[in-house]
């Protein structure tokens, strides 16, 4: 699959954009809007490390919260549950690396041919949890706590099987 990565891919409040990538490592610009966050979430296969280019971020570790600003890092190692809020009512915008790259690559793919399809489908991100198992990607992460990922997997089985995602499988894979 050729697909171009390396262009600003939007979902809701979140515009992702991919710099560049080799096996080492996935770098990515990534913008959040006011009132923009992540969830308590975990990367078992790869660390993050945060350099804050514009606004306030606050992140929450271990029910710690920490508030980076402007030039400010955070580093959060793989297997740590954590999430990400833009602290401030106008954008935030950091540079994002994920060690390894671990198959981010491979998410944003998937993701950028979807969004071509379909811009700023939330669905978009909906397929791509559903593909990740069925084609053997290394999962990019986990929400959290395990009830909430319990759920959700179940509901986009559910929604997969019921939308015909299994075509999907056969395109990607």
């Amino acid at each position: 699959m050729t697909t171009d990565i390396f262009r600003p891919i939007k979902f809701g409040k979140e515009v992702f954009y991919p710099k560049s990538y080799d096996e080492n490592s996935f770098v990515m610009n990534w913008t959040v809007e006011a009132g923009g966050k992540v969830p308590p979430h975990v990367h078992f296969h790869m660390d993050e490390h945060f350099k804050i280019m514009i606004g306030e971020v606050l992140f929450e570790v271990n029910g710690e919260k920490i508030i980076k600003t402007v030039g400010e890092e955070f580093f959060v190692p793989r297997g740590i549950i954590h999430s990400v809020t833009n602290a401030i009512k106008g954008q935030a915008s950091m540079t994002v690396t994920y060690s390894p790259c671990a198959d981010t690559h491979r998410m944003f793919q998937i993701l950028s041919t979807l969004d071509n399809e379909k811009p700023d489908s939330m669905m978009n991100m909906m397929k791509y949890f559903y593909l990740v198992p069925r084609i053997g990607l290394k999962e990019f992460s986990r929400v959290r706590p395990v009830f909430f990922e319990i759920i959700t997997n179940g509901i986009v089985t559910i929604m997969g099987k019921l939308s015909g995602w299994d075509k999907l499988v056969i395109k990607y894979k």
